[in-house]
């Protein structure tokens, strides 16, 4: 007797387990549900704007002044579809919007937004002079016009950002990056990705573990490293400093004076292209490959896979390793 009831209590057990399989199948295939917001704040100075977006995508433009326009769709799920969308509907009817003052802040105080039963995806319009903080954790981000500070944090998306009037800081997990016309500093960190930077004033400072980095006319120094990909540096003058574990480097520009270029790569080549009017003092090694030289320089000492020597005056510095590649010297305008 004892045995038939353990036997019945079991297979009891075995029953929910299999409704229970049952209903998360079915909650599985059923599509998330969504709803619309707009909303219109009023502000009268320097907004400081914060968005958390959970998984969802961000766009920030420039608007007009004293009014800051948040339009977000709202995406919920559930094991049923009904209850998906009634979820949706209460966000938007009262959307997670803080206002306190000139600083907003959107996305913050609901657990289910940032633990991924719901997302939101916004489109602001603010002023131009907005200091901007985003997090996303999964969902492109895509910020313009605006005239303040940008801080970004990405767990996986595009990130692309233009027209920016101060300093712009990336934390990217794996998504590409593409920024252009910054007026201040730009710091990033990606750990997978393709990252482009494209007519920046200031600085340029990061690295990514793997994927390419491509700059192109930056005023400033640039500081740049890869795990694994290929870097590309066009119109360089002040300091560059350019690694990559594996992975060609060319670098085109003309050092100026008193400036330091610092490129190496464990596997790959190196390629430098400078104007016939350029000086600095070289120093180039290859520990597997060859050194060659193809405008007039001073030899000071060489070998086959090392060449110290001067180019011009001397007046920068460049320094030039690759553990397994070539290494090639042109003017600029020769292949």
């Amino acid at each position: 007797m004892a045995t038939a009831t353990r036997l019945t209590v079991h297979l009891a057990s075995l029953g929910a387990l299999a409704l229970g399989a049952v209903f998360l199948q079915a909650g599985c295939v059923i599509s998330r549900t969504g709803a619309s917001f707009d909303r219109t704040l009023s502000v009268d100075g320097p907004v400081q704007l914060e968005i958390n977006g959970g998984s969802g995508n961000i766009v920030v433009r420039n608007g007009d002044p004293g009014k800051v326009r948040v339009h977000g769709e709202v995406r919920a799920g559930g094991i049923f579809l009904s209850s998906g969308a009634r979820r949706a509907q209460e966000i938007a009817s009262t959307p997670p919007i803080d206002q306190s003052g000139n600083l907003i802040r959107l996305g913050y105080g609901r657990g289910e937004i940032m633990f991924g039963s719901v997302s939101i995806s916004y489109t602001v319009e603010t002023p131009p002079n907005t200091e901007l903080r985003v997090k996303d954790g999964s969902g492109d981000v895509q910020v313009s016009g605006l005239r303040g500070q940008v801080n970004v944090t990405v767990g996986s998306g595009q990130a692309t950002f233009t027209d920016i009037g101060d300093n712009v800081t990336l934390l990217v997990g794996s998504g590409t990056i593409h920024a252009s016309h910054i007026e201040g500093n730009v710091n990033f960190t990606s750990g997978s990705g393709a990252v482009t930077f494209r007519d920046v004033k200031e600085d340029v400072r990061g690295g990514t573990g793997s994927g390419s980095v491509d700059v192109g006319n930056v005023l400033g120094r640039v500081n740049v490293r890869t795990g694994s990909g290929p870097i590309r540096v066009e119109g360089a003058r002040q300091d560059v400093r350019a690694a990559t574990g594996s992975g060609s480097i060319d670098i085109h520009g003309d050092p100026a004076s008193g400036a330091f270029w610092d490129v190496g790569t464990g596997s790959g080549r190196v390629s430098l292209a400078v104007p016939g009017t350029a000086s600095f003092a070289l120093s180039a090694q290859t520990s597997s490959g060859s050194v060659r030289v193809d405008m007039p320089i001073t030899i000071e000492e060489q070998s086959r896979r090392f060449l110290r020597a001067r180019v011009g005056d001397g007046k920068a510095h460049v320094n030039v390793e690759t553990r397994s590649g070539n290494i090639q010297i042109v003017r600029a305008g020769t292949s």
